[in-house]
């Protein structure tokens, strides 16, 4: 794993344990300097994040389904704590393979790990049933083997 997967992953952690939820809608009403705003994005934009003057706007699309916009939230509050010199990172439905390394990549960590972090082993032959319920590419069942699957204490 890579140092900015480590970050991300232990990001994630500590908002975990700091707001005892995995859900990114409460989480994000807690967050300083953070606003989510439902939008219609139309069909391929699921999300994305405008940061300006340590200052966070998060647009959601609100013609998803609850699962959907809880993944592209939680993906967007990765950028929105972690990729804050990026300028605007948008989530599309068709997303292609983000760099190791790149804000894309620490996002999608960051998500993962809140979402599927460490609530015990996950059976790999549920990758895919889990990636179509929020609607996240196949290709990101790599992230699976990146985070921590060991309960929190």
């Amino acid at each position: 794993m890579g140092y900015d997967a480590d970050c991300a992953i232990e990001k994630a952690n500590t908002v975990l344990r700091r707001y005892n939820t995995r859900d990114p809608w409460i989480v994000s009403r807690y967050l300083p300097n953070v606003s989510v705003t439902p939008s219609d994005l139309g069909q391929n934009i699921l999300g994305y994040t405008i940061t300006d003057r340590k200052f966070s706007i998060i647009n959601i699309n609100a013609c998803t389904d609850q699962a959907t916009s809880i993944g592209v939230l939680a993906h967007e509050i990765g950028h929105a704590l972690l990729t804050k010199n990026t300028g605007a990172n948008y989530f599309y439905r068709n997303a292609r393979v983000a760099a190791v390394g790149s804000a894309e990549y620490i996002a999608n960590c960051f998500m993962f790990e809140f979402l599927f972090g460490n609530r015990g082993s996950i059976n790999p032959m549920n990758y895919e049933q889990i990636l179509d319920e929020y609607e996240l590419p196949k290709w990101m069942a790599r992230y699976f083997e990146l985070i921590d699957q060991q309960p929190l204490d």
